[in-house]
This record gives C-alpha cells, sequence and structure tokens, in this order.
C-alpha cells in the first residue's frame, strides 16, 4: 500500500504561483540584507569545519561538549548578544566491548565465519584511524547475546516479512539480515521484533549506496566495501526525544512524564527489545552466501534482491547457525544545547520569535551530517551578529540560533529544549531547520505549506542579482517540497515530506510551529552516510558540485545566505510572511489523494465541505492582510503566524499521542517520511473504516476551527 500511494502521489499537482524569476526594477535586498550578505565566506566555512572534524562529537561525548564550547564561543565573537548553554539530561549507550557476528556451522558448531566489524584505515583520508572505526553499533540497541539461523528479508517493511510469510518463512526465533534504505532503521528492527525475531543485523548494500552509484571512496564519493552505516533504533514513529524523559524537569516544571507526553508506560515500549548491529557490504557478503533456501528473486520479484556483484541472493533459513552479541552500556548522561538570542524590539505579547536551528553531534566526525550545516549557522551568526553590534540593526522579532546534541540518539537536544520551554514554543512563528546542507549539488526543500512563497520570493531575488548565489543543478527555486506530502508539482521540482529524521520534527509535528528544511544533496542518500568517512577530506573532495572539489564550502556560505534571508524577512516584516492560501491549497489536494484510493464505507463530504470553508476564509485573510491598516497589523499577524496550531489534535493521532498534527505526520511504517491526513490514512492501510471515519470528523472539526481563528482572531 505504501509503495502505491508514493507512486500515485507523483500524478498529483501543487499549484502554487511562482511568479516571475527574471530580473526586477528594485533592488531585491534591503540594506540590511545587503550588508548580511557581505559576511557568510566559504573560507570562513572550511576553516570552522576543519577544526570540527579534526575530534570525534557523538552526543553526550567529551568531544561533543568541546564542540558546544566552541560554538558558543563562535556566537558570542560574532556578535550576537546571547549565547548560552542548555544542557539536557538523556538516556544513552555506547559500545562497552567489541560485538561479535560468527556463523557456525549447525552440525558441529565449528566456526564458518566471523564479522571483521571495523571500517578500514584510509591513508588518503587522515582522520580514519580512529578508535570509533571498531565500535560498531546502534543507539538504543540493547545488550544481547542470541543464536539462530538467518533469514534474508530485503528492506524489512512489513511488505517484505509479508512476502516472506507467503512464501511459508518465519522469522521467529531467527536473526533477521536486512539492508538500508525504504524506511527508517529503527523500524526495521520493529518489524522483525514483532514478528518474533530475536536479533537483527542491518548491511549497506552496494546498489544503494556502493559501487552501484559510482566509484567509492576514496577515489569516488560512494561507499566502500568496509563502510558502516551507524544509527539509532529508536522506534522514532512513535514518539521522538529521549525515551527516558530523564530530565529532572518534566516532573519538577511540568508535572509531566513519558506516559502523559508519548502514552507509553515504559521506555521499553520505544525501543528495541532485541539486539542489533550494523553491517559494511564486506561483512554482510559471506553471510548472504552461505543463506540458503529459495531465491529472493522468487519470494519478492527483482526488487527483493540488492546489487552484490556475482552474487545470488537468497532468503533462508538458513542450515548455520549465526551468533550475535552486542554489549552496550546504558547510561544517563548530559548532552549541551547551544542557544544563541537576539532579542526582538516588539513587546513579549507580540513578540513572535523566530528559530534557526542544526544539529551539532554527529556519528563520529559528521563532516556533510551535520556539520556543513553547523558551519552554515556559524556564518549565519557571524552576519547577523555584524548587523547587530557594527551597525546597531534591531530585529522586530526575536531570533534564536540553536545548535543541538542528541540528534543521532532520536532528536534528544531540539525535543528536550522545545518540551521545556513552552512559553517559546507557543509564540515561535518558524524554525528553518538545515540539517546536511551539502553533500552534493541538489537543492531539496521542504516546507509547510505556509512557508513556500516566503521560499519562493527569497530564491527570485538571489536568482534576480545573481552576485551573491553560486551555481547548483536545479536552479532556480530547487526541488521545492511541501512538508506533508511527497507529491510533484512542475517537471523539475516536487511537493516532498517533513516526516521525521531531522530536528523540526518537535517544532511542526508536537507544537504546529511551521517549519523549513533545505540542503544541497545527491540525487540518492551520500556514499558516506553515518561513517568514519564522512569526514573533512571527503567533503573537501566529493561533496559539494560533482568534479569541482572545494566547492563544498561555497554551497556552505550561500546556504547561509539563504537562511539568513529568510531569517530576516521572518524577523523583520511587519506582517509575517505566511500563507494561509498556499496552505489552502495544499488540502485540496491531500483530499484528492484521499477521494483517489475510493475507500469503500468512508464518506469525506464533511471533511471536503471543511476545506472549502477554510479556503474561503484564507483567501478573504490574504486580501484583508496584503495592505492593513496600523492598527489591523497585529491582528494579521496572530492570524497567520499562529494558525498552523488549530491543525492539532490534542490527544494526538491514534495510538501516537506525542504526534498531534493532523495534517501530517512520519508514517507509522516509514519512520521518516510523512504521510498526509495520518490519522485517516493509518486506519486505511490497517483496514479500520471506523476510525478513518472518526479522524476524518476530527480533521474536519480542526480545520474549521483554523477557519474560525482565522475570521474572527
Amino acid at each position: 500500500m505504501i509503495l502505491t500511494r508514493m507512486k500515485l502521489s507523483w500524478l498529483l499537482v501543487f499549484l502554487l504561483p511562482i511568479g516571475c524569476l527574471g530580473s526586477d526594477t528594485k533592488q531585491p535586498f534591503s540594506k540590511d540584507e545587503e550588508l548580511f550578505l557581505q559576511v557568510p565566506e566559504a573560507e570562513s566555512a572550511r576553516h570552522n569545519l576543519r577544526y570540527i572534524t579534526s575530534k570525534p562529537h557523538v552526543a553526550g561525548t567529551h568531544g561533543d561538549y568541546i564542540m558546544a564550547d566552541f560554538v558558543r564561543r563562535e556566537f558570542i565573537k560574532a556578535g550576537i548578544p546571547q549565547a548560552t548553554q542548555f544542557e539536557l539530561l538523556v538516556g544513552l549507550n555506547y559500545p562497552k566491548a567489541p560485538p561479535m557476528v560468527s556463523l557456525y556451522d549447525s552440525s558441529n558448531d565449528k566456526l564458518i565465519y566471523q564479522a571483521e566489524l571495523s571500517e578500514d584505515v584510509l591513508p588518503q583520508d587522515e582522520t580514519s584511524d580512529t578508535i570509533w572505526r571498531n565500535h560498531t553499533f546502534h543507539g538504543y540497541s540493547p545488550s544481547g547475546k542470541v543464536q539462530g539461523a538467518m533469514v534474508y528479508a530485503n528492506y524489512g517493511r512489513p511488505d517484505d516479512f509479508t512476502k516472506l510469510e507467503q512464501a511459508g518463512i518465519s522469522v521467529k526465533d531467527k536473526i533477521v539480515l536486512v539492508r538500508y534504505g525504504r524506511c527508517f532503521r529503527g523500524l526495521k528492527v520493529w518489524n522483525a521484533q514483532k514478528r518474533g525475531a530475536v536479533g537483527v543485523l542491518i548491511y549497506s548494500d552496494p546498489v544503494d549506496d556502493g559501487y552501484g552509484q559510482g566509484e567509492v571512496y576514496p577515489y569516488g564519493p560512494w561507499r566502500s566495501d568496509s563502510s558502516v552505516q551507524r544509527g539509532s533504533v529508536q522506534f522514532n514513529s512513535l514518539c521522538a526525544g529521549d525515551p527516558y524523559r530523564a530530565d529532572p524537569r518534566y516532573k519538577q516544571q511540568l508535572n509531566t512524564s513519558l506516559k502523559e507526553l508519548c502514552g507509553a508506560d515504559s521506555p521499553k515500549v520505544l525501543i528495541p527489545s532485541i539486539p542489533s548491529l550494523p553491517l559494511s557490504y564486506k561483512d554482510a557478503t559471506p553471510l548472504l552466501e552461505m543463506m540458503g533456501g529459495p531465491t529472493a528473486s522468487s519470494v519478492g520479484g527483482d526488487e527483493f534482491a540488492g546489487g552484490i556483484h556475482n552474487l545470488t541472493y537468497t532468503v533462508g533459513p538458513s542450515n548455520s547457525t549465526l551468533k550475535l552479541v552486542v554489549k552496550n552500556e546504558d547510561l544517563k548522561r548530559s548532552i549541551p544545547n547551544v542557544v544563541g538570542v537576539i532579542p526582538g524590539t516588539l513587546a513579549p505579547s507580540e513578540d513572535m520569535p523566530v528559530l534557526l536551528g542544526n544539529h551539532r553531534d554527529a556519528w563520529v566526525y559528521g563532516a556533510a551530517d551535520p556539520n556543513s550545516g553547523t558551519v552554515s549557522l556559524i556564518e549565519v551568526a557571524r552576519g547577523l551578529g555584524k548587523l547587530y553590534r557594527d551597525h546597531d540593526w534591531r530585529p522586530l522579532r526575536s531570533i534564536y540560533l540553536l545548535s543541538w546534541s542528541g540528534e543521532e540518539y532520536g532528536l534528544l537536544g531540539s525535543t528536550g529544549w522545545a518540551e521545556l520551554n513552552p512559553d517559546i514554543m507557543s509564540r515561535a512563528l518558524a524554525y528553518l531547520n538545515v540539517d546536511t546542507v551539502v553533500s552534493g549539488d541538489l537543492l531539496k526543500v521542504s516546507a509547510s505549506p505556509s512557508l513556500t512563497k516566503l521560499w519562493q520570493t527569497v530564491m527570485k531575488d538571489f536568482n534576480a542579482t545573481g552576485s551573491h548565489s553560486v551555481p547548483f543543478e536545479n536552479p532556480p527555486l530547487g526541488d521545492l517540497c511541501d512538508a506533508n506530502t511527497d507529491w510533484k508539482w512542475n517537471a523539475s521540482s516536487y511537493i516532498g515530506t517533513l516526516g521525521s529524521g531531522s530536528d523540526y520534527t518537535v517544532f511542526l509535528d508536537h507544537f504546529g510551529v511551521p517549519c523549513l528544511d533545505f540542503a544541497f544533496k545527491k540525487k540518492t542518500t551520500y556514499g558516506q552516510y553515518h561513517s568514519i568517512y564522512d569526514s573533512f577530506h571527503w567533503v573537501d573532495k566529493f561533496a559539494g558540485n560533482a568534479g569541482s572539489p572545494g566547492s563544498s564550502f561555497e554551497l556552505m556560505s550561500f546556504a547561509a545566505k539563504i537562511w539568513g534571508i529568510l531569517a530576516m524577512r521572518l524577523a523583520e516584516s511587519s506582517v509575517v510572511p505566511l500563507s494561509a492560501i498556499a496552505q489552502g491549497q495544499a488540502l485540496v489536494n491531500y483530499l484528492t489523494y484521499l477521494e483517489s484510493q475510493k475507500v469503500a464505507g468512508l464518506d469525506l463530504d464533511d471533511l471536503s465541505a471543511a476545506i472549502t470553508e477554510y479556503r474561503e476564509i484564507a483567501a478573504k485573510v490574504g486580501v484583508d492582510c496584503s495592505s492593513p491598516t496600523e492598527d489591523e497589523v497585529v491582528a494579521c499577524n496572530e492570524k497567520l503566524g499562529l494558525v498552523e496550531r488549530q491543525f492539532l489534535l490534542e490527544e494526538g493521532l491514534p495510538g501516537r499521542k506525542w504526534f498531534k498534527h493532523m495534517l501530517q505526520a512520519p508514517g507509522l511504517n516509514l519512520g521518516y517520511a510523512s504521510e498526509a491526513f495520518p490519522g485517516i490514512q493509518q486506519a486505511i492501510d490497517d483496514d479500520n473504516i471506523e476510525v478513518a471515519q472518526n479522524q476524518a470528523k476530527l480533521a474536519a472539526e480542526r480545520l474549521r476551527a483554523a477557519a474560525s481563528f482565522l475570521d474572527k482572531h
């Protein structure tokens, strides 16, 4: 069902006016904006990235604190008037002893094969000789010593397990081998755990991000045979943030608990109970060679097989016995967020803070993910700080510069800060996120519909001057994406997704703050994702424009310019530049997709009527607030700036209390990718028409509440 829906989504059209992208007679940037644009520099980004990637900085480690202090000091040096550290107590895990993956002959218990579980030292990459190359592990995987026959389950999606079951193959009491891709790694473990597996191995198949894509590192950008993708296996589509909610302020300040926030009786609901481990394709190949059983293509078609050369993929169960040993240590640790603030001049009752965020923690060095974004954030700070310090610039609305820790484990830093600062969340105008801001030169943008017009205007202005931009593959707008779907809207751009997977999640899904995320990417996941080779050397040689070493730093500087101008326009416009009209048009497309599924017994007439009512009021407000009187400005800003909160369901989505946004959420079985009208869509997937009808009723109620908010506020 998920694959069908993704294919159908490309048939829908998102209609937003692009306008003229050519030159304009008036100057596109204000005097203050021009001053800001003179500051971000590629060489500064290069210098800072070299330092940040000189030490591993996994969340909660000494290196994490070193880099947090570096960012805080850079904010102060730049002229940001307030720069502090916000520590959060969370639950984390780290390797306590080397793991083991061993294959034995079931007849005599003789060792057949033992995986190396180590990434190679590469002489071309000066930071690759690190102790972390021997620490292959999954965040939140429990320790365990398990054994059983192997079964290969493709990408580990529900459909993959269904195909195995249809072929008479059970994973109960087995160790499941799956490949990365198509759904979040934590859900691969969850899917196996629910079906009785005792352990999971997740490997990187070369067809996805290795030699199947091109030349491998260090001679090309793609994943080499020993490269390992670390990552969290938290069940992120159930609840984001620390699965323990260990910080005492939850009880002391908010008088709340994990149960009240996430609907979970215990952290065990949100993290795996069976051990898992990531593998390189070098370590996975012998296991696949000895899998046995029917061919993968006979079970699930050609898509069920990967791309390892000279290998016929089979699904098992194997005759040999696999033994998996994972030795992790669970700890309560503090992680450091860094918070920079430029106060606004509006009274607190009128202020709507503009939030800019990027996570800083990494699975080892994180040169692309996330620290290409970290150095861009520092460049934004340098530009805004210079305006504040040297040119007496003061924005109307406060601007927050936020450097998160703990993102890689499960969005810990951003979620904790947002949940523990409800007053800021109640008034925040927008959250602008970057994560891996440069890993290629294809500009991808995901935004709440209300922010798409702002993006188009800013990129039009960069296009009009040409002097402040750098070449990228898909100018002038990039691939502009609706945060709620994955739908094509013209030949070169598509409406994409902000489901989960980066720090916008708590702001959009839990608090209803409009969000935007952008990055210069490759066409598929870049080859060194979450490995020790996501290093300064890789970014310098292979990120950015293909065939142009060093161009990645120009793109980081350009990203800082885009990010800063977006923030300045949100912070300085007398009427906030959010569009309820664009939101209304997006709703039509969401409904069109629901209707296209032709679900018997599901009545969407009232939902359709509510969408029409919302659109009519949004159009009226768009006219009224296009040129308001001085007395009307505050009311217009309250309407346009806060209406997204009306889309929140107080009790959350069915079975997912923490996810409250009724227009979008990460798909329960997808993890990162989102679905529009998720309560309705999940019920359709579950063949539960009663729940789907109730969710349609609730959605119509929230849309009418939003229309009333726009009309009467």
